[in-house]
């Protein structure tokens, strides 16, 4: 009898763990861009779409597997994101303006490239030789 009720509570602590895990991200619709153009997320978190235009915009997933619909200025659009969630987007009115979602880890240092501002380790550490 103790095995099944251990075996329940250890199911039950398991799945609040999952679902305590989901995060929640959002991106702006700005004249000519999404905020933030790249957005580091895992399967299980949502995202939600802010229209800060003062038009009204469309997004669409590349493969239109995925659309926001039509959204009026300030309106808001939440997208549940899964493991076939299509990883990159656009305005459907031009699709230059483009941004995309990664399963990957968000990088530590800097992703211009130049590493003037990235973080070694030692910044704010005195030598002591």
């Amino acid at each position: 009898m103790f095995k099944p009720i251990f075996f329940s509570m250890t199911a039950l602590s398991l799945s609040f763990t999952q679902v305590a895990s989901a995060n929640d991200y959002s991106i702006l619709v700005e004249e000519g861009a999404f905020y933030p153009e790249i957005t580091y997320l895992a399967p299980g978190d949502t995202v939600t779409f802010t229209n800060n235009n003062t038009y009204s915009i469309e997004v669409i997933a590349s493969d239109e597997t995925w659309t926001t619909g039509s959204l009026a200025t300030s309106m808001d659009y939440v997208l549940p994101i899964s493991a076939e969630t299509a990883l990159a987007f656009g305005l459907v009115s031009d699709a230059e303006i483009a941004g995309t979602f990664s399963f990957d880890l968000a990088p530590l240092g800097d992703v211009n490239g130049d590493d003037d501002d990235a973080f070694d380790g030692t910044d704010g550490l005195e030598s002591t030789n």
